[in-house]
């Protein structure tokens, strides 16, 4: 009896672990949602420095690269830029379609639908394929 009640324990725990980790996803998949997070973080540090508010309006630069462009925002952009995608370190992707209009990109390991439903700044977050979030941009300018 005291068997049968031992192995009946050790299946109920072992269930019950094996749901849990059915239901959370287990290491893997906090793994990627931790990247996905500091994904969307990035972005919008690089959307931040794009619109340089406060700033005088200057054209939007060439690369992300440039060091004329928001100065004042240029220490925090280092780290990114440097290591860029927390998985692969593949750099964002900017996209500059005219003086004021922009995005930057990256690919998301998870659902992308649910990170931008998740996101405080829907308005400003697209979607592109089937991986691809963007926060774009549009500001204006005035070239002294």
């Amino acid at each position: 009896m005291n068997k049968l009640l031992l192995i009946c324990m050790c299946l109920l725990v072992g269930g019950a672990i094996v749901g849990g980790l059915m239901v959370i996803g287990g290491p893997k998949q906090a793994r990627l949602a931790r990247e996905d997070k500091q994904r969307i973080s990035d972005l919008r540090i690089l959307r931040s420095h794009l619109m340089c508010i406060g700033h005088p309006r200057k054209p939007l630069p060439q690369t992300l690269t440039d060091d004329a462009y928001c100065p004042s925002t240029r220490h925090s952009l280092h780290d990114i830029l440097a290591s860029g995608d927390p998985a692969s370190g593949a750099p964002y992707v900017y996209r500059r379609f005219s003086d004021t209009a922009f995005e930057v990109c990256t690919t998301l390991a998870l659902n992308p639908q649910k990170a931008r439903k998740a996101a405080f700044d829907q308005g400003n977050i697209a979607l592109r394929a089937d991986d691809t979030l963007c926060f774009i941009g549009e500001r204006a300018v005035s070239i002294e």
